[in-house]
């Protein structure tokens, strides 16, 4: 079997470069930005990685990637390429390095780049997987694409998103996608090993407290750092994070999660070899392994100011490829998963967020069944209700919504998209590629609303308005008790959509009962005796039909209305 076309079964790793004044990318996952959904046929063209190995070999037949006789730029932009010529498939991992490197490029790279293109390809021609490489604004953009390439090589998916987390300490086994998900956490103690990652960044021991004591004087102030980059994912997502006191020691990079032992997730930090200053700051491992290592001593951590968003934002970014997202482009500095460390924004977003609920879903999960419904209070007839940040995770996703209406009232929901439109596509030599997207307008959402539990017939629905629009269910409920809310995909897309949620009710119109002249809702003696007296003294409830005279007719109608009843 050639070696592209394996499944990823062992974790893999990616490292973030600093470059604050410039952003890379990676792309979007794939279920966001899927060719067959969302008319990105031709992504193949701008993505070398995408393309059939048949189009990569020709590429290298003309002279590879830094040649003179390729042009990269071209080549994205949809230039023909001729594959009549047969070609061995089955490669090697250095087989396929020397397909990427052209003479002209080989001859400009650094012994060091040279090692780490040759450690990448002995680990993966030993079925080892490795970290995934971005590098600093500075370093030689063909160079890094390469690099980059030859790391994909261990995929058979490619786009902006891997596997998630299937077991979890907590949770255990059979995890599946959009399901929310318990990660534990811990440090590993000074001392640990971490072996070598395959990169040319060789091994170590971890030094994390000592290092970052030596930054904020004790644990007290640095670990809480990592609480805080924890707790934003949990705000944003089907996360929920422990953090596990306890952590055994055992080398980083593959045992799993133990409760009262070790984290699914540990963080762990050595002085990467040969690598020096504003390199490689951190990579961290794919699921079912969370292990983050730091580049220990790196001077780019020294800057802690605005609550050290520096080491903030690096944690947050290598834990989204812990969660299973790749890099996104192109590099404009206002997405979390982007190559380049950047310090103008806080944490993870939008494009961060739809990745990580596509995978573990919304906060509010989970939220499919009676029991487990967004529980939305209880309704009377000026009540109000808003929710942001919910999602349905693909076409089989639904959320469902509860309340106790205490009144008769007019209920009116309202559901509309909330992401945008925007460019995301994976990472190429320049990063200044992406498909322009309206993420507004991935799913067909419907509103049904239920009485009580009876799931099966809705009272009513709504979904008049197509992908991107704003439904508005409304609905006069005139009894009281419990109703559910279903908010589901009317379109059969495998994809995620965010939304939010405005409810609101208002009152209804009295209802007419003339006969009731007690106003109690109910028609009795009480309400005859209050006629007769009315009629007797000339009053105007006595003259029933209105006319200013009280005679027969007035007691005939009132009859005939008490007769008929009340709705």
């Amino acid at each position: 079997m050639s070696r592209i076309a394996k499944t990823l079964t062992a974790a893999s790793t990616l490292a973030l470069f600093a470059g604050m004044t410039q952003a890379s990318t990676g792309a979007f996952p794939e279920c966001i930005a899927s060719p067959t959904e969302q008319g990105t046929q031709e992504i193949a063209k701008l993505m070398f990685h995408q393309l059939p190995i048949e189009h990569q070999h020709k590429i290298a037949l003309n002279g590879g990637i830094g040649s003179e006789d390729f042009d990269l730029n071209a080549f994205q932009n949809g230039a023909a390429i001729d594959i009549s010529e047969e070609i061995k498939v089955d490669l090697t991992a250095h087989e396929y390095l020397d397909m990427l490197v052209s003479d002209q490029l080989a001859s400009r790279l650094t012994q060091e780049q040279w090692n780490i293109l040759n450690a990448i390809a002995d680990s993966l021609d030993a079925d080892r997987t490795v970290p995934h490489l971005c590098f600093a604004p500075d370093t030689d953009r063909e160079f890094a694409f390469a690099v980059n390439q030859l790391i994909e090589f261990q995929f058979q998916v490619r786009f902006q998103q891997t596997s998630r987390w299937n077991r979890t300490a907590t949770d255990g086994s059979g995890l599946t996608q959009g399901e929310p998900t318990t990660l534990t956490y811990s440090f590993v103690p000074d001392g640990t090993t971490i072996p070598n990652s395959g990169l040319g960044l060789g091994s170590g021991s971890s030094g994390l407290f000592a290092w970052l004591n030596s930054r904020y004087g004790s644990p007290a102030n640095w670990q809480p750092l990592f609480d805080q980059v924890f707790d934003r994912w949990a705000e944003l997502t089907g996360l929920s994070y422990v953090y596990e006191p306890n952590d055994d020691g055992a080398n980083t990079n593959g045992p799993v999660g133990i409760l009262g032992l070790r984290g699914d997730v540990r963080i762990a930090a050595y002085n990467f070899a040969n690598d020096g200053n504003f390199g490689v700051l951190a990579y961290n491992n794919f699921p079912n392994d969370g292990d983050m290592i730091f580049d220990a001593y790196d001077s780019f951590f020294n800057t802690t100011s605005n609550n050290s968003l520096r080491l903030r934002n690096v944690a947050a970014h290598e834990h989204g490829h812990g969660l299973g997202m790749l890099h996104v482009c192109p590099d404009n500095q206002t997405k979390l998963m982007e190559p380049f460390a950047s310090t103008q924004y806080d944490g993870p977003q939008l494009d961060d967020i739809l990745n990580g609920q596509r995978h573990y879903g919304d906060p509010t999960e989970p939220n499919n069944d009676p029991g487990s419904a967004i529980d939305m209070g209880d309704f009377d007839a000026s009540a109000f209700f808003a929710l942001s940040n919910v999602s349905i995770d693909d076409n089989s996703d639904y959320d469902m919504f509860t309340f106790n209406l205490t009144e008769r009232a007019q209920l009116t929901f309202v559901i509309g998209p909330q992401a945008g439109q925007y460019q995301s596509g994976s990472q190429t030599s320049s990063c200044n590629n992406g498909n322009l997207v309206n993420y507004n307008a991935i799913q067909d959402l419907e509103i049904d609303l239920y009485e009580g539990t009876n799931l099966i017939t809705p009272l009513a629905g709504a979904n008049s308005e197509g992908a991107g629009g704003l439904d508005t269910l409304v609905y006069d409920l005139e009894d009281t008790g419990v109703y559910y809310v279903i908010v589901s995909a009317a379109s059969n897309v495998n994809n995620v959509q965010r939304y939010q949620v405005t409810s609101f009710t208002s009152e209804l119109p009295p209802i007419e009962c003339p006969a009731d002249l007690t106003g109690d809702g109910n028609l009795d003696f009480f309400d005859v005796s209050a006629f007769l007296g009315a009629f007797s003294a000339s009053e105007p409830d006595g003259d029933f039909d209105g006319n200013g005279v009280w005679n027969f007719f007035d007691v005939s109608s009132f009859l005939a209305a008490f007769s008929a009843g009340c709705p």
